[in-house]
């Protein structure tokens, strides 16, 4: 399923799919790491070690593999760094630890880091990690077909979760769009409640992440869904952490985007071998290690390894997008009206002279082939 419409293509089509790669304004690094991945030698390990804590936007899952590969395969070591990542509670409530200063970095969604900032945390991203994984998604037994169009969702109703500013906004800004808002009964279930609504017939569609699609087919379901970032402008996850943080430590930033990008590479090339990384590092993930390795197939295909990433490298943000989402989430009344995109993020800190992350795309195979 193609996720180039709209949003996606718009904002690519000025740039054009190149192969030519590396960000101007940036400053340059050493290399970018040597091993399994292929390319350059990594930096040699500074005689003196910083310590970094990162809080994960989620429990450990396979979406979150690039890290796990990175900390688990010594490739932070290397940068001279001893990272602890820290289990999360949302998106939301990482942007907060960071801006208080009980995290070092985290990692979470634009909206997230924008309404921390509307709250006074000075908090700033670092790197587009990767992009948007909320999806619509239904199933043929329920939906009455295969959902492919969003102009199939009127007259339907869907799941949602009020407290998920993230889901919400985008599923309201799609209907706008197709001018459909009307014509459509959003049903407010609790967390984690999509599937049961959609299953039990309460619904006829549901908005989570693209991973509940993935289940339910492997359950038996013909099911179908639509990544909402292919219709709304969307910042995904991202690397954040405070201004002055970065500013008095700019080798360990530097360092750990290094590292993190070499990880995904390793974990794009090797998805079942990234799966043994995570089970490592958690042992209960092995319980769910054949759906884990499909979660981390799609993140790295879909996600990661996106038309803006081949282009100008790993972590790479776009002006254009950031101001889309500010303007975008300020007229829904996610964020502060008048809220703008200036100090909120940069690629400063991306080391475009490295393989993993300025050549990203050279370094890594995603020909998988994936069933939804």
């Amino acid at each position: 399923m193609s996720r180039e419409r709209m949003t996606r293509r718009d904002m690519l089509g000025a740039a054009g799919a190149t192969a030519v790669f590396g960000l101007a304004g940036c400053v340059g690094g050493t290399g970018g790491g040597s091993g399994d991945g292929g390319g350059a030698s990594a930096t040699s390990t500074p005689t003196e070690s910083t310590d970094l804590s990162v809080i994960l936007n989620w429990k450990p899952n396979a979406t979150q593999a690039g890290y796990f590969v990175a900390d688990r395969n010594g490739f932070y070591e290397e940068e001279g760094l001893n990272v602890d990542l820290v289990p999360g509670q949302g998106g939301g409530f990482a942007a907060k630890q960071v801006g208080l200063g009980n995290q070092d970095l985290g990692l979470g969604t634009g909206v997230a880091l924008l309404q921390a900032r509307n709250r006074d945390l000075d908090i700033r991203s670092y790197a587009g990690a990767q992009d948007s994984n909320a999806a619509i998604y239904t199933v043929e037994e329920e939906f009455g077909g295969t959902l492919t169009e969003p102009s199939q969702l009127a007259g339907k109703r869907i799941a949602v979760v009020a407290e998920s500013a993230k889901t919400m906004t985008y599923l309201q800004m799609l209907l706008e769009e197709e001018g459909i808002r009307e014509d459509v009964e959003l049903v407010n279930v609790g967390v984690e409640q999509q599937t049961s609504n959609l299953l039990s017939g309460n619904v006829d569609a549901a908005v989570g992440i693209f991973s509940d699609s993935l289940g339910l087919q492997r359950k038996g379901y013909d099911a179908s869904m639509l990544w909402l970032a292919n219709y709304t402008p969307a910042i995904g996850r991202t690397v954040f952490t405070r201004p002055e943080y970065a500013a008095e430590n700019p080798d360990a930033i530097r360092g750990f985007l290094r590292a993190t990008a070499r990880g995904w590479a390793w974990a794009s090339n090797d998805p079942e071998g990234a799966m043994d990384r995570m089970v490592e590092a958690r042992p209960s993930l092995s319980k769910s290690r054949e759906i884990g390795v499909l979660k981390m197939k799609y993140t790295a295909k879909n996600l990661v390894l996106s038309e803006t990433v081949r282009e100008h490298g790993w972590g790479h943000q776009r002006a254009d997008t950031w101001d889309r989402v500010v303007t975008s989430l300020a007229e829904n009344d996610v964020i502060e009206s008048g809220t703008t995109a200036d100090g909120v993020w940069t690629n400063d800190y991306l080391d475009t002279d490295t393989d993993y992350v300025g050549s990203y795309a050279a370094q890594v195979s995603t020909d998988y082939d994936l069933p939804v």
